[in-house]
């Protein structure tokens, strides 16, 4: 559940023409904010998701903060984004506000006044023409780790003793498996209960529901995708079915009706392999992070357990990257 361009470049003040195309199994949108302004907006959005008009809003807040956002694309769609850049020169986020996906699926607007300037030298442009990041996330810009089990396999032993409760309890949340799960009074209650997962699986068990979450799905929470004839696509979770209909629900995560699909109007019905709970959800935790969270899980979010030490501190460290190169006609997938 990401962009596939986390990083844009532009001319500040210029037209710019943004071609935004869902390739995912979930509906998506893309919202621009103010510096500064992402994790509010995210916030306003969560809140906001249960208010009556939130999806013909396209789950985009009524914020001041917004400078402009998307329809809420289904899978397959796309939309073109024609639109003037800021005027004043900074890191703008881009963020999805559909409910449940902000903390992980944002990318950073550089808005720039001289584009040649730094697409002729973008390392020495920035440092002559610093630009501030001021939203904690972006500023955090660590690459991606597609990690494996194999690739953490010999340190999970690690996770029984000397772990840090509140870094996996933060993991919890960064890692998105708030928006489904609840452990340790945060999260929500939707995906299947943590603390009743099998007695008998360990810590690598855990970590490869999470690593592949494909690999074995509960028929109660697979997705099924609907073409229509009218050409429209629609996809959720069936939560009732008659000889005559269907009925989905789009984003469990939001308590709205379900939409009733006439039999009739169904073209092609098929239901996906691909769970609702997305790849990659550790790929820019550190192995260190991916412990604590691991601990905590497997303490069923429990402060007490003798896994965790109060004070125990830990070194999350990441690694800085540049901006890429960007340019006014960009191609903006999601994820």
């Amino acid at each position: 559940m990401a962009f596939d361009q986390e990083i844009l470049v532009v001319q500040s003040g210029k037209p710019i023409e943004l071609i935004f195309e869902n390739v995912d199994i979930m509906p998506h949108n893309v919202v621009l904010t103010l510096p500064g302004a992402m994790e509010q907006v995210g916030i306003e959005a969560e809140e906001g998701a249960t208010a009556a008009d939130a999806l013909a809003r396209h789950y985009v807040p009524a914020s001041d903060r917004v400078i402009w956002g998307s329809r809420l694309l289904q899978p397959g769609e796309r939309q073109t984004l024609s639109f003037v850049a800021p005027s004043a020169a900074g890191v703008y986020p881009y963020v999805c506000t559909y409910p449940g996906h902000w903390r992980r699926m944002f990318g950073a607007m550089y808005v720039v006044d001289d584009l040649d300037a730094y697409l002729e030298d973008p390392t020495g442009y920035l440092a002559a023409h610093p630009v501030e990041i001021l939203d904690p996330l972006l500023a955090d810009n660590r690459p991606r780790t597609a990690w494996t089990l194999e690739d953490l396999a010999d340190d999970l032993s690690l996770i029984e003793s000397e772990r840090s409760y509140a870094h996996g309890r933060e993991m919890f949340q960064v890692a998105s498996c708030a928006a489904c799960h609840q452990l340790g009074g945060v999260g929500v209650v939707f995906g299947p209960d943590l603390t009743q997962r099998d007695p008998m699986w360990k810590a690598g068990d855990v970590l490869r529901e999470i690593l592949q979450p494909s690999l074995k799905i509960h028929e109660k929470f697979r997705t099924e995708v609907f073409e229509l004839e009218s050409g429209e696509t629609l996809s959720g979770l069936v939560v009732g079915e008659t000889e005559t209909a269907v009925r989905i629900v789009a984003n469990p995560l939001v308590a709205t009706d379900a939409v009733e699909i006439a039999k009739g109007d169904i073209a092609v019905r098929e239901a996906l392999p691909v769970s609702l709970m997305p790849e990659g959800l550790l790929d820019k935790l550190t192995r260190e992070e991916i412990l604590d969270l691991l601990a905590f899980v497997m303490a069923d979010g429990r402060s007490e357990d003798t896994r965790f030490v109060d004070g125990h501190e830990h070194h999350h460290g990441g690694t800085d990257q540049g901006a890429d190169h960007g340019s006014e006609h960009d191609h903006h997938h999601a994820p």
